[in-house]
């Protein structure tokens, strides 16, 4: 029965894996976020058990006995960091005799464990300015599975549903995914699921998922590929060589186009086969340096090219074969580490660029840039402090046909904040005591608003010259201050405030408090 109910936890639902065992590595992205919910599954915690018996199978189910039951209960309130979840099952490296042990029957592989959790929260959000509020209220479960450093299976689900004032909610970052509003008087229902199944061999990872990815250091948000979007199905795979990698990922996504009747109401979404694949090439020469570039290209309309799923051939020629009908953009960046503590950054993307206009006005010059030092002033309780400048220029991400925009459901995948804009960006994190973090985060954004979106038809630009910041131009100040404090093992509070100002505008602010207990 154990291995039957280990089987079927493992195929109940398949969040990102460690970056030990992903496609794509990056060591610094913001952990400004008001909600459990938006955080990185912290898989790589689980790549090496805790306890790992030396000659048995551990098992341990927390219903599965009167003691088991009491003994879940006690560790549910306790303060002691003790390897503790709803089902967890070790293998051992090897046998050093005979095992006694009926589960061995099994034949369960060495060298392996699963991890099985679940959880429950609830968050509060509010904006005082505008006297508005909501609740939102989830249950979900999470798993990690290592079989033998070769197969890891990764699943990340949870669903439950909003109170409170519509409009208000509806601009929550966990509204990214489903919803489901049946009547007027009943609850805003939302879910997600998404996970990993990867196989490692060597220098070969193949991976198959669905989730979502990131590209280059950053604070403020990716300007090559962010995860502030839906999930995605994929699947990837890497050839690693230690200093030289090459890996490639094919995701399906969901277009953004509208059908609607002769009123220009909407009757249904055109789900118009729309795809996205990124290579991506990474040298790393030594510790201090990691140098990496790649292409990306959002392709629709028909099925799945094989033309793109060849790794050894460069995506801009092959769209050119393809009759120039899809969307390629290229990507670079490079990572300086001249001490363990400090890290330099840079990354920069490129959408169309004419050799004779390099340095001209021409709107086609479609390009961002992103730098960054990051300093890690107490590695043991990973706090540091980040500085960063974006440069995005004006109809970067656009482009002419609906569903060949850099987007996915609705949200652009590029740089969060959109285009035509100049940020400074500035993240501090810091342990404030054993179980209480602190995160503060602050940016200043200029904006024209001219080409500033993705959403836009590069085809409606008034003219064939776009400068820094043309059109309107809006400034924004920022500031969001994170305390996550964790008075138990299973029990975690998040409290959030966030006051920003447009222009000259009212100062906004909203404060968040959450909730999560876990086992």
């Amino acid at each position: 029965m154990k291995k039957i109910f280990a089987i079927l936890i493992v195929l109940y639902s398949f969040n990102v894996v460690a970056s030990e065992i992903d496609w794509n590595t990056t060591q610094i992205t913001s952990q400004s976020y008001f909600s459990f919910l938006e955080e990185t599954f912290e898989a790589d915690a689980y790549l090496n058990p805790i306890v790992k018996p030396a000659n048995y199978t551990r098992s341990e189910l927390a219903t599965s006995s009167l003691s088991s039951f009491k003994n879940a209960v006690i560790n549910f309130f306790s303060n002691e960091k003790i390897p503790s979840h709803f089902l967890h099952i070790y293998t051992p490296d090897k046998f050093s005799k005979k095992p006694d042990n009926s589960i061995h029957n099994y034949n369960l592989p060495f060298n392996s464990y699963l991890y099985f959790k679940l959880f429950t929260g609830a968050e509060y959000f509010s904006n005082s300015t505008q006297n508005t509020n909501y609740t939102y209220v989830y249950y979900g479960t999470k798993l990690f599975a290592n079989i033998n450093n070769t197969l890891y299976i990764d699943s990340y689900w949870w669903t439950g549903h909003f109170d409170g004032d519509e409009e208000f909610f509806r601009t929550s970052p966990i509204m990214d995914s489903w919803s489901q509003h049946p009547n007027e008087d009943e609850q805003i229902s939302v879910d997600n699921a998404s996970g990993k199944i990867v196989y490692k061999k060597k220098y070969v990872y193949l991976s198959i998922g669905r989730g979502k990815h990131i590209i280059g250091n950053n604070i403020g948000g990716s300007i090559i590929l962010n995860d502030a979007c839906n999930d995605y199905g994929y699947f990837s795979g890497k050839l690693d060589f230690k200093k030289f990698s090459i890996s490639m990922m094919h995701g399906t996504l969901v277009p953004d186009s509208t059908n609607v009747d002769h009123l220009g109401e909407p009757i249904y979404k055109d789900y118009n086969d729309k795809y996205l694949v990124v290579k991506k090439l990474d040298w790393k020469p030594n510790t201090h340096l990691h140098f990496y570039a790649g292409e990306e290209v959002v392709y629709g309309g028909r099925s799945i090219d094989p033309s793109y799923l060849l790794p050894q051939t460069f995506l801009r020629a092959t769209e050119h074969n393809l009759q120039d009908r899809d969307n390629v953009l290229v990507f670079g960046g490079v990572n300086f580490i001249p001490f363990s503590q400090n890290t330099f950054y840079a990354n920069f993307i490129l959408d169309e660029l004419s050799r004779s206009k390099i340095f001209t006005d021409w709107w086609g010059n479609k390009y961002a840039i992103q730098v960054g030092n990051s300093y890690l002033f107490n590695s043991k309780n990973n706090s540091r402090i980040t500085f960063e400048f974006t440069a995005v220029r004006p109809w970067l991400y656009t482009h002419k046909i609906l569903h060949n925009k850099y987007s996915h459901d609705g949200i652009g995948l590029g740089f969060p904040d959109g285009s035509n804009l100049i940020q400074f960006s500035s993240e501090l994190n810091y342990k404030l005591l054993s179980c209480l973090t602190g995160n503060i985060h602050s940016s200043y954004t200029k904006q024209g608003s001219l080409g500033n979106d993705f959403s836009i038809n590069y085809e409606t630009r008034p003219d064939d010259t776009a400068d820094w910041l043309e059109g309107d131009k809006t400034e924004k100040i920022e500031v969001r201050t994170i305390f996550k404090w964790q008075p138990l093992t299973h029990h975690r509070l998040l409290f959030g405030h966030s006051a920003y100002k447009i222009d000259e505008n009212d100062i906004e602010h909203q404060l968040s408090i959450s909730y999560q207990a876990s086992y």
